[in-house]
């Protein structure tokens, strides 16, 4: 099991979204490069968390935990907190619903995003395979 939020966290997804010849075919014509996320405190965890993951061709070339997004060019930032991403990690939460819902706020280019839905779904099923411990639990 791994700590939600943590660098070990990241690898694993990492090797499980490597793994994944699914994923890597349908994101086959990402080129937009790097996507932030940033899990903001609350009250289930008064705790920051931000990672960086540059993807390229529906793989994922690098994954690490930043301290400020600033330094990195990255196409998409999704900013949400620790109980919405805890949700979307449990496979409890849409993430596409809590973006309409206004529970997810995104940053960058919305259209380009909606092109890639079906990656973004399979990424997202991708993170509910990490084996993982919330501190809050």
């Amino acid at each position: 099991m791994y700590r939600f939020p943590s660098q070990e966290w990241v690898d694993e997804l990492v090797k499980i979204a490597t793994s994944d010849q699914e994923l890597r075919e349908i994101g086959k014509t990402w080129t937009y490069g790097g996507v932030i996320t940033i899990m903001e405190p609350d009250e289930k965890l008064n705790e920051s968390w931000k990672a960086f993951f540059l993807i390229d061709k529906g793989e994922v070339k690098e994954a690490k935990i930043i301290q400020d997004e600033k330094e990195y060019n990255a196409a998409f930032i999704f900013k949400t907190t620790y109980s919405v991403w805890k949700g979307i990690v449990k496979g409890e939460v849409d993430p596409i619903q809590a973006f309409l819902k206004g529970e997810i706020k995104v940053e960058g280019n919305i259209g380009i995003l909606m092109q890639y839905m079906a990656f973004i779904r399979k990424f997202i099923n991708v993170l509910t395979k990490v084996p993982t411990r919330f501190p809050d639990e």
